[in-house]
């Protein structure tokens, strides 16, 4: 189904295309045009110059990357675009017409903000009614051109910006029109440049209309020379293509030629693979065998070595650990009570417990837990005091399955069990206000069994 095209979609359109910034993505405000002959609006060109280089005399195209010269003003002194700003003008205007905005429309004659009803076209004002009246009634102004709002609405007559016939300003002299090309420098001068900037017989100068004739005809020779170097690329394409069918033909035969050569070498190379596999798998055949029989030994003293570190470790763990605090020293024994060694442990109190090759205790009032190996070694010592506060002592010590240390500590504030690492770190406080502790231990299951009192509590620890 075709779609309806308007006057506004196709205003739209070339308001996208044609007239919005390509860096602020709005419509142009104050373009400048670039030596690429891209265009963007003077605060853009400013916000481009700040992030590339603000003191640099070069400033990079966003769109292509092609650099242009900066003067000392910077991007101010680039060429205005009228062109662009004539037709963002046009369109504006156009839009507010169409979209019924005529109302917005301020008489430019007076200031009385009344609503434009025409316009006059030599003075580029828009008129209310009362100057409309004014304009007729003045005799230098009779023979001016007036169009009604309406007129302009409907496209009879067409809104045209007066920027389409400035002439360009000199950015030296600005009172002064550019009318004067300088062939030396290859710029654009007004008539004091050539007075004060472009001095005979250094510079040469001619008139803009020559000037405009000399580069129509330069274009027109460099347009030709365009066209000859085309047809000549053309026939270079022919003879291109010609020669590129030549070289696929001869690329199939050669390609044909090495698969041919290469399946006949395969077939003696596969024939060759097969006789080296046979071997291969015979000598792997005997080298497996050797490996599997000195595995067979080696698993068999490995099962002998560790049916002996079990009973060693068996051994190690059942052993037996007495405290004496009025001699100070640990007594170690084996599981048949004979005595191993005596330990000294100057700071010994009523608790001690064993996990892993180690003797754990708390030292009663001195508020320390302790924990040496099974030769009186010193793995740590640690001073519980930054622990808690108040009036208590170390007493019952346990671990569980993991060497974590569980200990209680009686007094006030209520009796609490510690939470300690297997090395010594205080983690928390695992329970609190137990009451007046007996025992601690773990179950199997590792939950937390505390005698309190008369009574027992299991305590499943998360």
């Amino acid at each position: 189904m075709a779609s309806s095209v308007t006057v506004q979609s196709v205003l739209e359109k070339i308001s996208v295309d044609h007239l919005e910034c390509s860096i602020c993505t709005n419509r142009f405000r104050q373009p400048k045009l670039l030596d690429c002959l891209h265009s963007f609006c003077l605060q853009c060109l400013h916000d481009v110059r700040q992030s590339q280089d603000p003191s640099g005399t070069k400033l990079t195209c966003p769109l292509c990357r092609r650099e242009t010269m900066l003067k000392v003003s910077g991007v101010a002194d680039l060429p205005n675009n009228f062109a662009f700003s004539a037709l963002v003008e046009e369109v504006t205007m156009q839009e507010k017409l169409l979209e019924g905005q005529g109302s917005d429309i301020k008489c430019q004659n007076c200031d009385e903000e009344n609503q434009a009803i025409s316009r006059c076209a030599d003075c580029d004002h828009f008129l209310c009614q009362e100057c409309q009246k004014a304009h007729g009634r003045m005799t230098v102004m009779k023979s001016h051109k007036m169009y009604t709002l309406a007129e302009l609405r409907s496209g009879e007559i067409v809104y045209k910006s007066k920027l389409r016939d400035e002439v360009p300003k000199c950015g030296k002299h600005p009172d002064q029109n550019l009318n004067v090309y300088c062939n030396t420098c290859e710029q654009v001068i007004c008539l004091m440049c050539t007075v004060l900037d472009h001095e005979k017989p250094k510079h040469s100068f001619i008139g803009l209309p020559e000037a405009f004739e000399k580069c129509k005809k330069k274009i027109e020779e460099l347009v030709a020379k365009v066209g000859k170097s085309k047809t000549e690329l053309s026939t270079t394409i022919e003879e291109t293509c010609i020669s590129r069918k030549k070289l696929d033909i001869m690329f199939a035969n050669t390609k044909k030629k090495i698969s041919e050569k290469a399946d006949q070498e395969v077939a003696k190379i596969r024939q060759e693979e097969q006789k080296l596999l046979k071997e291969t798998d015979r000598i792997y055949q005997e080298r497996v065998a050797t490996f599997e029989a000195a595995q067979a030994t080696n698993r068999k003293e490995v099962t002998q070595t560790e049916h002996k570190l079990e009973e060693v470790k068996q051994l190690m763990n059942n052993l037996i650990a007495v405290g004496y605090e009025g001699k100070k020293e640990i007594s170690l024994h084996n599981p048949d009570g004979s005595l191993i060694r005596r330990l000294s442990a100057p700071m010994i109190g009523y608790y001690l417990t064993m996990y892993n090759h180690r003797l754990i205790y708390t030292t009663g009032m001195t508020k320390r837990l302790v924990c040496e190996d099974y030769y009186g070694a010193s793995v740590f010592s640690v001073d519980m005091t930054s622990n808690k506060q108040g009036g208590w002592c170390p007493t019952v010590v346990c671990c569980d399955s993991d060497g974590s240390i569980y200990v209680a500590v009686y007094g006030h504030p209520p009796s609490n069990i510690l939470h300690y690492s297997p090395d010594g770190k205080y983690i928390g406080c695992a329970i609190k206000g137990s009451g007046p502790l007996r025992g601690i231990t773990f179950t199997p299951n590792g939950d937390l069994v505390v005698a309190v009192g008369h009574s027992v509590k299991v305590y499943h620890l998360v």
